[in-house]
Formats: structure tokens, sequence, C-alpha cells
């Protein structure tokens, strides 16, 4: 059974050599590792280029042009491997490949779901990943989606998915996720499986990634489905809308929206005061009204270019 690692990178100069060194630890050896480049204008390539000259491991290295899912795509063409394990420019744990492997090796499932957790260099990124990030307690392995970060699963279930969905830039797990349930195949999930991760750095940048994110979705029309929330998150602002009109004639209202929202803010932010990052919870707020607002400018955006494009074009 042929195995191989594939990786997507663009622009990663700063995060990449942590990266392949981290590849390089892995306790066990994948009979090919494939690194596909995005084009990037910076020295990633040039990194790629002199880790492919020195280094031991089966390692291959393109230039492909476009999105993360052609890339992915391409890699998994280039790997020609039965296992195909998939990360990012994240920091693999040791076992981390040898774990996710794993149950396909022994014939218990066709795709497995792995972990990742935090690599963080100051408070504000672990604010904004302990906001964005699942716990493993809020994991149910039967439903849960894996993040491309760490994931693994067989060449034929990715076949017969149709592949990563190129007409989709920013959501493409998501998607493929979506797809690949569509097949039912034997799901794995191997928490200790981990890879390391940087969250985005600011509140702009979580608008930015997740906007992106949200245009896909809305390309995608799940509106409705369970783990993405939209119905939820746009019917809440809705009333918050309606309440803010409301209590213009009668101002109890605004009284009943200030305790709305002063819940729904300690909830959402509960995980930064258990972390004991008390002096972060003003930026913990703006992180999460820009996280709100990213996810509904970006559906309404992806759904508009459906409208437009047709669901034809984003049929998967």
């Amino acid at each position: 059974m042929r195995r191989a690692i594939i990786a997507t990178v663009r622009n990663e100069e700063a995060r990449l050599p942590e990266f392949l060194a981290s590849l390089e630890r892995q306790t066990a050896r994948p009979d090919v590792v494939v690194v596909t480049d995005g084009g990037s204008t910076d020295h990633t390539a040039d990194l790629l280029r002199d880790f492919a000259a020195k280094t031991s491991l089966p390692f291959r290295w393109a230039v492909v042009s476009g999105n993360r899912s052609r890339g992915r795509n391409e890699a998994v063409r280039m790997a020609n491997a039965d296992v195909i394990a998939v990360t990012d420019v994240s920091v693999l744990e040791p076992t981390w490949f040898e774990r996710i492997v794993a149950p396909i090796e022994r014939g218990d499932a066709d795709i497995v779901a792995g972990w990742f957790e935090l690599f963080v260099h100051s408070p504000r990124e672990r604010v904004i990943g302990l906001l964005t990030q699942w716990s493993r307690d809020q994991v149910r392995p039967a439903t849960f989606l894996a993040s491309s970060r760490s994931f693994a699963f067989t060449h034929s279930v990715w076949a017969r998915a149709g592949g990563y969905p190129e007409a989709f830039a920013g959501n493409e797990d998501t998607i493929f996720d979506l797809a690949v349930e569509r097949l039912r195949p034997r799901k794995g999930f191997v928490p200790d499986a981990v890879v390391r991760w940087r969250p985005a750095d600011s509140a702009r940048m979580v608008y930015r990634q997740h906007r992106k994110y949200a245009v896909g979705d809305g390309q995608a029309a799940i509106f409705l489905f369970r783990g993405t929330r939209y119905a939820a998150l746009f019917a809440m602002y809705g009333i918050v809308v309606l309440l803010l009109i409301a209590g213009m004639f009668w101002w109890p209202l605004w009284i009943l929206l200030f305790g709305g929202a002063s819940l729904y803010v300690g909830f959402r932010v509960r995980k930064v005061a258990r972390a004991g990052l008390w002096s972060f919870v003003p930026y913990a707020i703006l992180v999460v009204i820009a996280w709100d607002l990213s996810r509904m400018v970006g559906y309404t955006a992806g759904w508009i270019d459906r409208l437009v494009k047709g669901s034809a074009h984003f049929r998967f």
C-alpha cells in the first residue's frame, strides 16, 4: 500500500521551514511527499527547491497555479498513492502521519480525521484561536467534518467524490467533505494525530479569512446545513435589527436586546475567560463581531454569485 503526504502552499516563506522540518521528524516514512505551490511571489519556491535537493525524503514539488483545490488535486495525482494524508503549512507532531493512516492501513476506515491544536506566539493569537477552533469535547466523530489541515483518505474515495471542488476557492474542505459523506465511507477519528497551526493574527485577518470561506458556502447554498449555522446566525441578527427598531416605539425592548446580547457574547467568549485572559475579553468581543459579520457578508456575496453564474457552475 503506497502512502503519501500532500500539502499546498502559497507565500509561506516565514512558516515553511518549520513545516518541512516536521516532515523529516515523522516516525513513519511516507512513500512520497508532494507539495504544490500556488504561485508564490516570495521565496517559497526557493525554499522548496533547496529542501528537495537536501532531504532524504522522497520529495516532489511543483508550481500549480490556481486555488487550493486545484493544487491538492494535482498533488494527489502526482503522488499516485493508495492512501493520502493531507495537511497544510502547519507543524506536524512526529507521530502524525503514522497515526492518521493507521486505521486505513488496518482496513478499519476509508477516511480519517485527525486533530489540530494552536501554535501561537501572542495572547491575541491565542484569543483568536480559542474563538475560532473547535474543542475536542465539542466533536462528535460520527458527524465531524475533517479539516484538510489533518485528514487522510483512500485514493478511491477521492476519485469517487470527484476530487476537491475546483469551482470553490475558499471552502473546499467543507464541500469535499460533503461530497465524500454521500459515499457513506467508513470513518475514523484519531485525536492523537495532531498538527499545530497558526491562527489569524488580527480581527481584520479573521474577517478576511472567514469571509472567503463564507463566499464558498454561499456559492454552495448550504444555508441550512447543520454544521454551518448560517440560518441561526442570520435569524439572530435579524431579531437584533427588529428589536432595535421596535425599541424606538417601546423602549423596554432595548432592555431585552441588551440582556440577550450579553448572554450571547458571554457564551461566545467563555473559552477566553476560562483561559484566564480577562484583559482580552473586549478584544475577543471585537473578534466575535468581525467573525459574525464576515460570515453574513461572505455568504450573501457567494449566494449572489451563485444566482449570477447558475447553480450548475457550483454543483458538487
